[in-house]
């Protein structure tokens, strides 16, 4: 226990009056020192022998001192008060004050005699104290005589006030222990009140207002006296879940969307109460919850990863096509209007759509993607629009808000945009021009502050023509127009995008490729790639899966690129005879006959080149390896 001093629990002014009471109605001297032997009251009715004779020199208040010392000591030990006389014969007597078994201070009383002086010890007292024996003896014998009974019903009754301070002063230390720990609690509440990311409001028996957090005051946008002592219905509405469930069926409620116009301003939350009872088990009040829905899609963004991972920068290829696609990108970044991107299937079409969201303003807010041709035709729009509590058979009890409202601040991704019903694509152009909501099966209206992406694989403007998409929606959507070129048309970036995924990839697997043959590189540049940079990843993983030692071969990639029969055969002009000089003309001409043969076998063979490889009598990889040095090109 930490170091507890008399003065801290018992207030003197009282202390003093019981001593002057106490010394008054005995006859008696008293007086009350601390733990440390300080006096801390003013002495009462002390007689002038022990003060101006005894404790006149420095002799004499050392013994008197040492004396007290040794009668408290006494009275510790006996738990009891301790009687004893002083170095000058007087009578003494000391009640200690305990706290918890320990000695905080002490009353004293006494400096009175039981039989009359004998002159002889005092003269003998007074030369080894060193004051005038005249003086001394003149003193002492103005001391009254008090029967030895007497004076032990005095120190009784100073031991029984002794305990009374006791219990008056551990009742004081434990009063300010609860004190401190309400004070404690109370501080702990405080912080956790205004640090909590949701508003608090704490209303009363009569639903008005008594405290809220800062966290309310943003909701409302006001100050918090301006909300206190205001009618609960005025912050949120007359229907309110909370107003029929704290008060009159006194119950609690949890994750209640609250979606009110009230006369403080529009409230749309997820809402959590709990009624207050008090010691009789009445209702004293309610706290109420309140996260705004904001920070709520927020929160599902993140969990289900409705965030944009690519940046323009992430986007490899030097071809003045794909420069030419990521210059637009980044202007469609500087700009708030729809951006419609067309590209065949696996081009990269959403890798460019999270680019253009973590350029523009809205980077900061959610990125949300939905495939409009993987959802059913009979969800898609409470997919996108959400609905209302009680608004077809299934539907979520409460219901649920759609893609626009967690896209709010941010983007929306509308993946496959041509697959989307047309009946839909009616309620999408309302939403684009009024930039309002109504979920399905309510009619409160929600505004919503988002940037529409999309894309497709189709021909939107073909699509058009044939009665497959409303022309005012193509219109509304195709504001800023990105086309993405597909990989057969940008060639000298197949080997860039294929070595970039094969260092990632084995970064990931924990794997070492150090080189590529060449007749891998050479089948990989021939190739179509009718699925884009999306097929190019799935045969570099392949590849690293495949592939034992730190070498990518032909043997490590899938048969149909090797096979490839729907090659063309391209030759290059590089290597005319008439380019060469007379000396080599002969081993030229061997070169021309085996080069023209391979290219007669593999138009014979439709471009399957294990069978020129069998009809040649050589390995695969060799006939590769004859049409790189060739020139010849699929």
């Amino acid at each position: 226990m930490a170091t507890v001093r008399l003065t801290e629990l018992i207030e003197l002014p009282f202390l003093q009056e019981f001593q002057d009471n106490f010394a008054l109605s005995v006859g008696m001297g008293s007086l009350t020192e601390d733990s440390d032997g300080n006096a801390i009251t003013r002495p009462s009715r002390f007689c002038e022998f022990c003060t101006n004779i005894m404790r006149s020199t420095e002799v004499g208040r050392k013994r008197c001192q040492e004396i007290d010392m040794l009668g408290i000591a006494e009275a510790i030990r006996t738990g009891r008060p301790a009687v004893y006389h002083c170095h000058a014969g007087l009578i003494d007597f000391v009640a200690p004050i305990i706290l918890n078994g320990i000695s905080i201070g002490a009353i004293f009383g006494g400096q009175i005699l039981t039989a009359a002086p004998n002159e002889e010890q005092c003269l003998k007292i007074a030369g080894e104290i060193g004051v005038d024996p005249d003086k001394y003896i003149t003193e002492i014998k103005k001391i009254p005589v008090i029967p030895e009974e007497k004076i032990q019903a005095a120190a009784n009754v100073l031991f029984s006030v002794a305990n009374t301070i006791s219990k008056y002063a551990y009742q004081t230390l434990k009063l300010r222990e609860k004190n401190r720990e309400i004070v404690l609690a109370y501080n702990r509440m405080d912080n956790i009140f205004n640090t909590m990311s949701d508003g608090v409001i704490i209303i009363d028996d009569k639903g008005i207002v008594r405290q809220v957090n800062l966290v309310v005051e943003e909701i409302f946008g006001k100050s918090g006296s301006t909300l206190l002592n205001k009618s609960v219905n005025e912050l949120a509405g007359s229907e309110a879940p909370f107003v029929e469930g704290v008060f009159e069926r006194q119950e609690a409620y949890n994750d209640i969307e609250i979606f009110n116009d009230a006369s403080l301003g529009r409230l749309h939350c997820i809402s959590s109460g709990r009624p207050i009872f008090d010691d009789q088990g009445m209702l004293a009040g309610g706290v109420i919850l309140l996260r705004p829905i904001k920070k709520v899609h927020n929160l599902i963004n993140r969990l289900s990863g409705a965030q944009a991972a690519f940046r323009l920068g992430d986007i490899i290829g030097q071809s003045p096509a794909i420069l030419k696609t990521i210059q637009a990108a980044f202007q469609a970044a500087s700009c708030m209007s729809n951006v419609l991107i067309e590209g065949e299937s696996g081009t990269g079409k959403e890798v460019f759509a999270q680019a253009i969201h973590n350029q523009s303003a809205r980077r900061k807010g959610p990125f949300v993607a939905v495939n409009c041709g993987a959802i059913p035709r009979e969800l898609i729009g409470s997919e996108l629009f959400g609905y209302a509590d009680g608004a077809f058979t299934g539907a979520k009890r409460g219901g649920r808000p759609g893609k626009f409202e967690f896209a709010s601040g941010g983007t929306l991704f509308l993946d496959e945009i041509g697959d989307m019903p047309l009946e839909l694509q009616v309620t999408l152009l309302r939403v684009l021009q009024e930039r309002k909501l109504t979920r399905i099966g309510d009619n409160k209206l929600i505004p919503i502050d988002l940037r529409i992406i999309c894309a497709t694989n189709k021909d939107l403007a073909r699509e058009v023509e044939q009665g497959n998409f409303r022309q005012d929606l193509y219109y509304r959507l195709n504001v800023i127009s990105i086309k993405i070129p597909p990989l057969r048309e940008r060639r000298e970036d197949i080997l860039l995008i294929f070595n970039s995924i094969l260092t990632k990839m084995a970064n990931e697997l924990g794997r070492t490729i150090k080189n590529v043959d060449s007749e891998v590189y050479l089948l990989l540049e021939q190739y179509d790639w009718p699925g884009n940079v999306r097929e190019l990843q799935n045969i570099a993983e392949r590849a690293i899966n495949v592939a034992e030692g730190d070498t990518i071969r032909l043997e490590h990639l899938p048969e149909f690129i090797i096979d490839n029969k729907g090659m063309s055969i391209r030759t290059s002009p590089a290597a005319k005879p008439d380019n060469l000089r007379e000396p080599v003309k002969m081993k030229h001409n061997l070169s021309e006959q085996e080069r023209q043969q391979i290219i007669d076998l593999l138009f014979k063979f439709k471009g399957n080149v294990s069978h020129v490889a069998k009809t040649m009598g050589v390995a695969r990889s060799t006939v590769y390896r004859k049409m790189h040095q060739y020139n010849i090109f699929h």
